[in-house]
């Protein structure tokens, strides 16, 4: 006897050999199979879904899952509309504050022209002298009080002294980018195991009503008051108290990892302690690739390109380190055993990466592996046949194009679009495309993705590269079928098919007939995760007795 029997639904399986369908039966937690294979069958509940639409649960491939957490209960700068409307929100939040308390806020955006960030001075006004930490919504560039910049070290390292902002007489303005930003995180974390916990929670409890079943964690162990050396176990106990409420796969930071004093056959030389790598754990809790970053953020007009027609600016030292000590990490993460997921905005990033697993070994080897490109601001034609012959998955971000698409054009150069973010070209190559958010940085609703894949539209209106759309259904694919793939979870998640798990989202309308700009707006009626409801506002499928 099945647990569930939903029927009179639009059925999208995800699945190439049966797309489409009606009825879908579940029991203990698994799908058994569509229409005729379960309908004769009786059932524990019996739903009827009056043509409402069910998908695979979505799989968001690449979020950032405690910081969204934590930073709801931080002061959000993100609809302010200029630097003094920020200056007067942190005035009225540090008001309230102990004279010591730090001031932490965050997804500020330099929207004035010319591009103008809170200065220390203005910081020390406003808030009276308490440390101040403001970090833009690209996640890559922080602005800061006198207070924190006494907090950093003395002399600056080297990596991060050319990060740190300064006026005409060399005193620092405030703004710190990508390797100074990290020494503020470092000041100021890391976070308690409860307050991580607490943060899953939040974080997993939004995901849910958005339909998101599982993700990926794109970076645990990294500084900062988001996250902390003991948060592994603080996903073990978000899940063990039932706050963890999708499947999430856990990566690595690269920073992470070391020598590994093993034997000397063993192809392992650097890794976590006891040979740990991508793969552990479980449909709930899992294991995942090892985050490295190469470049810094595209918005902010820090990836690693090549040259455009009259750019004289050597965007290739946007690299985040020396590039042989970034090429020897990514060879010895994959003989380790992991998949390797790398931050890579710009072509010079990509090339550093595919360079590397070209040295790596066996291709056929490489490619087993799945190693991701994340981002992929810009890919070159030359690019694409090497990314195929990888076996290299792509994870992007589409909500980047509405949120930041008129930026990348201006960084990147309007000639230079149609290699941003790229969704067609990528897929008729035969590469898969993982669609994810990069969540807090952009929205994270997958509907809002799904819709920006279809319609490349930015915020002023313009087409961001109309060769790069997508039909709905491939859309659709990126955030199921081809997340799960990239996160080596094809067997279980990202279709609807007999023995996989009974993760689903159902819409009150079908995105693929709908007009794609009212795909954003369509009704979440419940999102079901091992055939359970756990977002489900209208008891559509109520909880048998």
């Amino acid at each position: 006897m099945l647990d569930l029997l939903l029927r009179n639904g639009t059925v999208h399986t995800m699945d190439r050999g049966r797309p489409r369908a009606h009825s879908i039966g579940i029991w203990h937690g698994r799908v058994v199979g569509v229409d005729e294979q379960v309908t004769d069958l009786s059932a524990l509940q019996v739903v009827d879904l009056d043509g409402a639409t069910v998908l695979p649960g979505f799989h968001d491939a690449h979020c950032h899952t405690t910081s969204f957490g934590v930073a709801a209960s931080q002061l959000e700068l993100s609809g302010c509309a200029n630097t003094t409307s920020i200056l007067d929100r942190v005035a009225q939040h540090a008001a309230a504050l102990p004279t010591d308390a730090w001031v932490i806020g965050v997804g500020y955006l330099d929207r004035e022209d010319p591009q103008r960030h809170p200065t220390t001075t203005e910081l020390d006004r406003a808030a009276s002298g308490r440390p101040v930490w403001l970090t833009h919504r690209s996640g890559h560039m922080c602005v800061v009080s006198t207070a924190v910049l006494g907090l950093l070290p003395d002399p600056l390292p080297q990596q991060a002294e050319r990060y740190v902002e300064v006026d005409p007489q060399g005193r620092p303005t405030g703004l710190l980018e990508e390797a100074a930003m990290e020494l503020v995180k470092d000041a100021v974390g890391p976070a308690s195991v409860e307050d991580i916990v607490e943060a899953i929670g939040v974080a997993t409890h939004q995901y849910v009503r958005e339909g998101i079943t599982s993700f990926t964690e794109a970076g645990i162990g990294c500084p900062g008051v988001d996250h902390s050396p003991l948060e592994i176990a603080a996903w073990q106990i978000a899940r063990q108290e039932g706050k963890l409420q999708a499947r999430a796969q856990l990566m690595v930071y690269s920073e992470l990892l070391h020598a590994l004093p093993g034997h000397p056959a063993d192809a392992a030389k650097l890794g976590l302690d006891l040979g740990l790598h991508t793969g552990l754990g479980d449909p709930w809790l899992r294991l995942g690739a090892m985050k490295i970053w190469l470049d810094g953020a595209g918005s902010a007009g820090r990836a690693a390109s090549s040259a455009r027609d009259g750019d004289a600016e050597d965007r290739g030292g946007n690299l985040v380190d020396d590039p042989l000590r970034l090429t020897a990490t990514i060879i010895a993460a994959h003989h380790a055993g992991w998949q390797v997921a790398a931050h890579a905005m710009g072509d010079l990033a990509v090339d550093l990466l595919l360079d590397a697993l070209e040295r790596s070994g066996p291709t056929a080897q490489v490619r087993r592996r799945r190693h991701r490109i994340e981002h992929a601001g810009l890919i070159r034609p030359d690019q694409i046949d090497r990314i195929r012959h990888l076996g290299v998955v792509v994870a992007i971000q589409p909500a980047f194009i509405p949120e930041f698409g008129d930026s990348l054009s201006s960084h990147f150069g309007e000639e230079r679009v149609g290699w941003s973010i790229r969704g067609k070209s990528l897929g008729d190559a035969g590469i898969v495309v993982a669609a994810s958010s990069d969540r807090p940085v952009a929205p994270g609703a997958p509907l809002g993705g799904i819709q920006a894949m279809a319609q490349r539209l930015t915020a002023s209106g313009v087409c961001f590269g109309p060769d790069e759309r997508v039909p709905v259904l491939e859309a659709i694919r990126a955030y199921t079928s081809h997340a799960a793939f990239a996160a080596h979870s094809e067997s279980e998640l990202g279709t609807l098919t007999s023995r996989r798990l009974a993760d689903m989202v159902v819409l009150e309308e079908d995105p693929i007939t709908v007009e794609p700009s009212a795909i954003s707006k369509i009704e979440i009626l419940a999102t079901v995760v091992d055939g359970k409801t756990v977002h489900d506002p209208g008891r559509l499928i109520p909880e048998l007795d």
